[in-house]
């Protein structure tokens, strides 16, 4: 591999060279910090040594002012164009620069225009071209060249241009306040480009993107899969890659609408649901799958290694097909009310993002059953947790071999076979927990005692609001939205689970004074209520009848405690009947009404969750 330093300044990098962002290359990711930190040291730089009284001219400037190093680029030529292999960011802001200057030239009606201009674009055969901005962004350096801040557009659906446009908005305020005055401009003109240096290494071979990867893992690292695609793209031929590179770009550009971290996670995903038959083989994919996936055992797999046309179809059809459907999930996740499945949202509730692994492994490439699947599946995997939370059985580390496991299993598999492994891995699970075997997931003794210091709040706010919109849909009554009830914690109008017998002596006496026996009883699903954080504060310490009066226009099982709510309430009534639940007002509570709210609760959960 040859490399060929050359040293030049500001003027020269920009002296007629069209520089192409090639496909392995990141976005322009540059956000205001960096952009100040970069203007605050040329600045300090300059003003240490610019003199107010000294001629703006270029002998002044060679023999007055130092030279101020921007550090390097990197660029690889072939078939004809220049392409940058690292550097775009500073080269793209540079550029942002000039228009700045360019539009203080036009202001101080300076003879340095045009020379500024020549910086900026220029006239080629094929007609005029910005050095910096190619493809996505040409349009938006036109905006800013032709109409500074007037030329920047609000609605953006592109991470670059969306940059370069709330960059160029900190450059120009910035060099507005620092050059002021026309000699200041002109002097600092001749110093921005004269006297600031880069120094270009031009990279003459063929696997450029491992260069790329190399330079990159000093200063700001690049993201795993932005070295992925170079790795990828970069053994397809130059004249084929720019179909695939728009595949990759498309669909990448929209999952970092969902998030940055939303990419890395994918591929990790993919590769996991995909191809991992093991605990310790989903380990390998923790940190850089990019390197991971190359190695020969699981290269002797994917075959992408040195392997084009192996790349192509990968991007084409698996990469494709699965970032897609990944989306479409993020998106379905994210509403109230998904035409494929509320499950999504559930799952989401209880922060099980394991629910995406699951559904891409049981959805073979091209699924045509795919909706069906994403339903099935997130439906079996709402059971399987709130199941095995309910039990007594959950367990993080058990969790998480069991899910590897049935990603594993249900890996292609028709939807019928989905639904036995599921039922099957549950039963097993809570067998193996508690050391005796069963044949169904709802059993009465292990159930009774779940409650308020046997399960994760946030997990029963959600059991709650699960069983609060079943009753009110039942019944045609309004319920709060789920992440009201759920995610919102706030002390004024977020939920909390609330015990209907606060911890008092009047409280203690109806359990003979027996402290184990009443925090026991008093913290089980039958002695809770959800509550909004204002109502919650204001019963916190009162008596079970004053904490009724509370209840009152709150959720439907709250409400349920009370004897004035059964008045009129037809569809309540039927709905008792027709599921055989016995709710009744419960005047006073005791150890005998908080056995039959926790029954209630368990038919509840039977009817919801079977």
């Amino acid at each position: 591999m040859d490399i060929f330093p050359d040293n030049q300044n500001v003027e020269k990098v920009f002296a007629g060279t069209i520089y192409y962002i090639d496909f392995y290359q990141r976005d322009y990711k540059w956000k205001k910090d960096q952009i100040l930190n970069l203007l605050d040291d040329i600045f300090h730089k300059f003003s240490f040594e610019y003199k107010p009284d000294l001629d703006a001219n270029e002998k002044n400037i060679s023999e007055k002012y130092g030279w101020y190093y921007l550090n390097t680029f990197v660029t690889n030529d072939s078939n004809g164009k220049t392409y940058l292999v690292d550097g775009q960011q500073r080269l793209t802001s540079l550029t942002l620069f000039l228009i700045k200057l360019y539009h203080l030239a036009n202001k101080y009606k300076s003879q340095q225009k045009e020379w500024i201009k020549d910086k900026i674009l220029g006239h080629t055969a094929k007609g005029i071209y910005f050095w910096m901005g190619q493809s996505d962004r040409k349009k938006a350096f036109e905006n800013l060249y032709e109409k500074d801040i007037k030329g920047i557009e609000e609605s953006l659906n592109n991470l670059s241009v969306e940059n370069i446009y709330k960059n160029y908005e900190t450059i120009s305020t910035y060099i507005d306040n620092q050059l002021d005055t026309e000699h200041k401009f002109e002097t600092f003109t001749l110093f921005f480009m004269r006297r600031l240096v880069l120094i270009n290494l031009s990279v003459a071979q063929t696997y450029v993107p491992m260069v790329f990867e190399v330079i990159n893992d000093r200063g700001e690292k690049l993201k795993p899969y932005e070295i992925l695609k170079g790795k990828l793209l970069g053994q397809i031929d130059k004249n084929e890659v720019e179909e695939y590179n728009k595949i990759w770009e498309d669909v990448i550009h929209r999952l970092q609408t969902h998030g940055d971290d939303q990419i890395d996670y994918f591929f990790r995903l993919l590769f996991r649901a995909r191809y991992v038959n093991s605990l310790s083989e989903s380990k390998e994919f923790d940190g850089d799958y990019h390197k991971t996936i190359f190695v020969n055992k699981w290269n002797n797999t994917l075959k992408l290694k040195w392997n084009p046309v192996n790349v192509k179809n990968f991007i084409k059809k698996e990469f494709s097909y699965y970032v897609n459907l990944y989306i479409k999930l993020l998106e379905e996740t994210s509403k109230d009310d998904s035409a494929i499945s509320e499950f999504l949202l559930y799952n989401s509730l209880n922060d099980q993002d394991r629910q995406y692994l699951l559904i891409l492994s049981a959805c073979s490439l091209n699924e045509v059953q795919e909706n069906e699947k994403i339903k099935i599946v997130s439906k079996l995997f709402d059971k399987y947790f709130t199941l095995l939370n309910l039990n007594g059985c959950y367990d993080s580390n058990n969790f998480t071999e069991s899910v590897i496991y049935l990603n594993v299993a249900i890996r292609d598999k028709s939807i019928e076979e989905i639904k036995d492994l599921f039922n099957n891995q549950l039963l097993k699970d809570i067998s193996s927990k508690k050391a005796k075997q069963t044949d169904t997931p709802f059993i009465w003794t292990y159930f009774k005692d779940a409650g308020y210091t046997t399960i994760q709040k946030r997990f029963l706010r959600y059991l709650f609001a699960r069983v609060e919109h079943f009753i009110s849909k039942e019944c045609n009554m309004p319920a709060e939205n789920y992440n009201n009830l759920v995610l919102n914690t706030g002390q004024k109008n977020g939920y909390h689970i609330e015990h209907n017998l606060a911890h008092n002596k009047e409280n203690l006496e109806l359990f003979d004074n027996n402290e184990e026996l009443f925090e026991r009883e008093r913290n089980r699903l039958g002695g809770l209520v959800l509550l909004k954080g204002k109502d919650n504060l204001s019963s916190g310490s009162e008596r079970y009848v004053d904490k009724l009066k509370t209840y009152a226009g709150t959720n439907v099982w709250n409400q349920t405690l009370l004897e004035d709510f059964y008045h009129k309430k037809k569809d309540f009534e039927d709905f008792n009947k027709r599921f055989k639940l016995n709710f009744k007002p419960i005047p006073n509570l005791n150890k005998d009404m908080i056995e039959e709210r926790s029954n209630i609760m368990f038919n509840l959960v039977k009817i919801i969750w079977n």
